[in-house]
């Protein structure tokens, strides 16, 4: 069933496609006071918290269809609301021009979306500033019997190009001046 021609609503369907939003993911991550843990051949017991967030899937659908990947991609979405409240830079209305133009590099702006029914219908934000991998039969298991939201082509499309746009960015050690460039040849 589609809700929008940005999304679909994909019901008891265990197959993983780019795009599909993830409610309530469960991310591990190794307590920040034992990173060096890990270094130690000795030490086995290495403490985990967790992350509950919404995310949505970045791995090629096709690279998850084909079984060509066990680890899965995934970036967390948010409302526009709560970017605006994590963030005060989106407050201003430029700020949020500048978002729905993509020009933002860390983030993708989705249309309104209404996740669950304790929530209203808002925009939704992709960050690109903390990306997890997660196995492929977790998410399954996640998803088992739980109906979903799954971005649409050519949405999906544009957000993996973001995501691209967001990695291939280059530092490049110094610029040319534009007050150089300006006085050439004069």
């Amino acid at each position: 069933m589609e809700i929008s021609n940005w999304y679909q609503i994909i019901n008891n369907e265990l197959s993983l496609e780019q795009g599909d939003i993830i409610e309530n993911c469960k991310i591990l991550l190794p307590q920040e006071t034992h990173y060096l843990a890990l270094l130690d051949d000795n030490d086995t017991s290495i403490q985990m918290d967790y992350i509950e967030t919404n995310c949505i899937i970045l791995s090629q659908s096709c690279d998850l269809e084909n079984e060509k990947i066990d680890f899965v991609i995934l970036c967390p979405i948010c409302t526009l609301k709560d970017l605006i409240a994590q963030n005060p830079f989106f407050n201003s209305s430029n700020a949020r021009e500048q978002l729905r133009q993509g020009n933002q590099p860390s983030y993708h702006l989705l249309n309104k979306l209404q996740l669950d029914n304790n929530s209203e219908e808002d925009f939704y934000c992709v960050s690109f500033h903390h990306i997890f991998s997660v196995p492929k039969n977790y998410l399954k298991a996640i998803v088992k019997d739980k109906a979903r939201y799954r971005l649409l082509s050519p949405y999906k499309e544009h957000l993996a190009q973001s995501f691209a746009r967001y990695f291939m960015r280059v530092g490049l050690p110094s610029n040319i001046s534009s007050e150089e460039i300006k006085k050439y040849g004069k």
